[in-house]
């Protein structure tokens, strides 16, 4: 018999196995982030006491939540199991009257959320590559100060259009991370970390294409040599050329997907890169 549970901190091996069996990138620290953003929204399929599949929610205000981590184990296939877990992670969210839930959809997925509800919203790329040879920080990038937070809490509102404030401290916490301002103004922010397969660029955010090449070049340059990931909102065309420029091509094409009242789509011009699939 198939039952789900919460996930708490003593699943993460699970989660991890899962992983790896999908030849996915996170590490623990991806599923600690995850714990620590939604303690009642994580969850863990097993059938007959057996664990075999998770999935994620991340709750921003009453306006966005995101699902990810849809996992099942290779074992347990084509028994209904991923729909059941995010039907649990739906109804989850509609109980927090969360307006918008998304995802980022693969070609496999998309007609079974399409018959879940969701809609189109638009497409995210996943962009790999080597970290470029000879990258540098750039002199205008800094360190994230704690009187930039709120600054760069108003960029990302507007880049995204909910408040995931609590994400990105976390994430200044776990790698490189930077700034460009003048004055008292943000122009954008960055945050990188380490992953299974590769590193990963993002969340990157900038009110331009020349704020943005100095924050991830100086991330890149806090990376270690090796791949390197980076998920491109394609509606950003100086997003995805400057991707290009530094040597990237797209591996991986995804739907961003919608179930809700509301959008919610924020201001795509400011999005760089995404905070990764599971996150948005």
């Amino acid at each position: 018999m198939l039952t789900l549970r919460t996930m708490t901190a003593a699943d993460v091996p699970i989660g991890l196995e899962l992983c790896r069996l999908a030849g996915w990138n996170q590490l623990e620290p991806d599923w600690r982030r995850l714990l620590a953003l939604a303690p009642d929204g994580l969850f863990i399929a097993e059938e007959d006491g057996r664990p075999c599949g998770s999935g994620s929610t991340t709750v921003y205000g009453d306006r966005t939540a995101w699902i990810g981590m849809i996992l099942v184990h290779p074992a347990f296939r084509n028994r209904g199991i991923g729909t059941a877990i995010m039907n649990k992670c739906i109804e989850h969210l509609q109980s927090k009257a969360v307006q918008s839930i998304k995802l980022d959809a693969t070609d496999l997925g998309r007609p079974v959320y399409l018959k879940l509800g969701f809609l189109d919203e638009r497409p995210i790329h996943r962009y790999a590559g080597k970290r470029p040879r000879g990258v540098a920080a750039r002199r205008e990038a800094c360190a994230i100060a704690a009187g930039d937070w709120p600054a760069i809490a108003a960029i990302d509102r507007a880049a995204f259009d909910a408040d995931r404030l609590e994400l990105l401290k976390i994430l200044g916490g776990e790698g490189p991370a930077a700034v460009v301002s003048e004055g008292s103004r943000v122009r954008g922010y960055g945050f990188a970390r380490r992953g299974y397969n590769a590193s990963f660029v993002g969340p990157l955010v900038a009110a331009d294409a020349e704020a943005a090449r100095a924050i991830v070049e100086t991330l890149l340059a806090g990376l270690p040599d090796g791949d390197v990931f980076w998920d491109v909102l394609t509606d950003n065309t100086a997003g995805k050329e400057l991707a290009e420029s530094l040597g990237f091509t797209a591996a991986r094409r995804l739907i961003r997907m919608y179930l809700g009242s509301h959008v919610h789509p924020g201001d795509v011009k400011l999005v760089y890169g995404a905070a990764g699939f599971e996150l948005g």
